[in-house]
């Protein structure tokens, strides 16, 4: 038992190691922690991948089904919500870093960039247009910062035996949602990917948050009565405000 919770705790320590043919990195925190304070994070990601190669480093999470509204001219006069439509298989999360623009790299930035990513979002009804859809979805993750596309974050280094280092510094959004995320890393050369691996990463609540989500999923009596507590003190503080304000 002691080796089992020992070694527990030098997974979450310890950095994530993920190694494929030809490349090999490593993330650093080996997971992420939402506390009271969070407001986004960076993580640190290096390693190696066969020399001449250019690297796309990529952080996504798991995808999820989103319902929308699509807004249309009612009688061709007033805008009004029409049809509810429905996206499926929509990443959580997809940042894309690379150490050169995408368009440099050919026929793989088709399938690394945000563009490609979307080409397995599917749509319904299946009457949706997909052309029109699919650049207004990624248009909409954008602004909530929670897809990017840039370059600059991944710094190649040496090479030695065939092998050359990168490192990489990526932002993480502060509207990261607990859950699992890939870290996924990508050697490209002559517009071909030539290695590719991949490192598993969670998110996780910890702090007041934890306990909070505790609360309303496992204990909702309790929690609706800190609710209506910190309401009542909310509401008496407001009033002393206003009250004092008067008083000027």
């Amino acid at each position: 038992m002691k080796r089992a919770a020992l070694l527990c705790i030098l997974l979450l320590v310890l950095p994530a190691t993920a190694m494929a043919d030809g490349i090999a990195f490593q993330v650093a925190p080996g997971s992420i922690d939402i506390d009271a304070l969070y407001n986004g994070t960076a993580i640190d990601v290096s390693g190696q991948v066969p020399e001449g190669s250019q690297v796309v480093v990529r952080f996504t999470g798991a995808p999820e089904d989103v319902a929308m509204k699509q807004k249309g001219k009612a009688l061709g006069l007033l805008w009004m919500n029409m049809n509810t439509l429905h996206f499926s298989g929509v990443p959580k999360v997809c940042l894309v870093e690379s150490t050169v623009p995408l368009d440099q790299l050919g026929e793989a930035a088709g399938k690394l960039g945000l563009v490609g990513m979307a080409q397995a979002i599917g749509i319904e009804p299946a009457t949706a247009d997909r052309k029109e859809l699919l650049p207004e979805l990624l248009k909409l993750k954008r602004s909530e910062k929670l897809y990017r596309e840039s370059d600059g974050a991944v710094k190649l280094g040496e090479s030695r035996d065939g092998s050359r280092q990168f490192t990489a510094n990526l932002p993480i959004p502060s509207r990261l949602s607990p859950g699992p995320y890939e870290v996924e890393v990508f050697a490209v050369k002559d517009a071909q990917i030539v290695a590719q691996g991949v490192e598993k990463i969670d998110a996780r609540l910890v702090g007041i948050p934890a306990a909070m989500a505790d609360l309303a999923f496992n204990h909702g009596a309790w929690y609706g009565i800190l609710a209506s507590i910190i309401a009542i003190f909310a509401g008496l503080a407001i009033g002393m405000i206003f009250q004092s304000k008067e008083a000027h």
